[in-house]
């Protein structure tokens, strides 16, 4: 038997009528007709635009997203900043408390040492009463080519001749004491007062004690005011006292403070 022939299918051709209605009063409708190849392109066109616009949605989304966390993070990193600052700032502030503090300590010191160098630099002259009590005060001369010490009056003021000096009578336990810091530079004896001592103060003056007893001090020796170089007692209550200022002997009265 031969083979029957099947009837062969027609493919219909699709058409596609899209009706667009207006909304004018008139009622009119117009008719847009497509072939099933234009109705495929025209649904993958809409497909594409929709995709796109799904891909722009979501790329704006993360975009978004990661923007929020950007500037999550940059008030987190601002805030960290702003507390350092203020740590800072509140270091900075003690830091200037204390160098403020510290300045003041120093101008105190630099004005503590400025007081502590004028006291010494006072102490250093000798100016202070070379004897620990009272006593009676005669000023005269010393002539170099004499033997003796010669008293200034009235009548021999302008012609007497020699070194200034002042010779104390002091009472029995009282002390001849230094009229001023500085160094023992001798300790010899005296042909007119039977020892000397001599005192340089470092500011260009020397004082000179002159006196019969023993001497309490050597030579090389750091001495305040007030310490003690002879003590009297009947022997040796005579004292003479000279100044020298710049190695020229001046008179020591011009720098004794006398109290009382």
């Amino acid at each position: 038997m031969g083979k029957v022939a099947k009837p062969k299918k027609h493919r219909h051709k699709r058409h596609y009528t899209f009706m667009i209605i207006s909304g004018d009063s008139d009622g009119s409708t117009k008719r847009l007709h497509l072939n099933h190849f234009k109705t495929q392109l025209l649904a993958y066109t809409c497909f594409a635009i929709a995709l796109a616009i799904i891909c722009y949605i979501i790329y704006t989304a993360i975009t978004i997203n990661t923007l929020k966390e950007i500037e999550l993070e940059q008030k987190a990193s601002i805030e960290a900043l702003l507390s350092e600052n203020d740590e800072l700032s509140t270091a900075n502030d003690k830091l200037q408390t204390e160098n403020e503090q510290l300045s003041a300590a120093i101008n105190k010191r630099i004005e503590d040492e400025h007081v502590v160098a004028e006291e010494a630099e006072a102490l250093a002259v000798p100016s202070g009463f070379p004897l620990s009590g009272t006593a009676s005060m005669t000023s005269a001369v010393d002539d170099t080519n004499s033997t003796s010490i010669t008293e200034i009056t009235d009548e021999n003021k302008d012609t007497a001749t020699g070194n200034p000096i002042v010779v104390f009578s002091a009472g029995e336990g009282s002390n001849v004491i230094a009229s001023g810091s500085g160094t023992v530079t001798t300790v010899t004896s005296d042909a007119k007062f039977g020892n000397v001592i001599s005192i340089d103060h470092g500011n260009g003056y020397v004082s000179i004690y002159r006196n019969s007893g023993n001497p309490l001090v050597s030579e090389g020796a750091v001495i305040d005011k007030g310490d003690i170089l002879f003590v009297v007692d009947e022997n040796n209550t005579s004292l003479g006292y000279q100044i020298k200022q710049d190695d020229n002997y001046i008179d020591p009265v011009t720098l004794i403070e006398i109290n009382g």
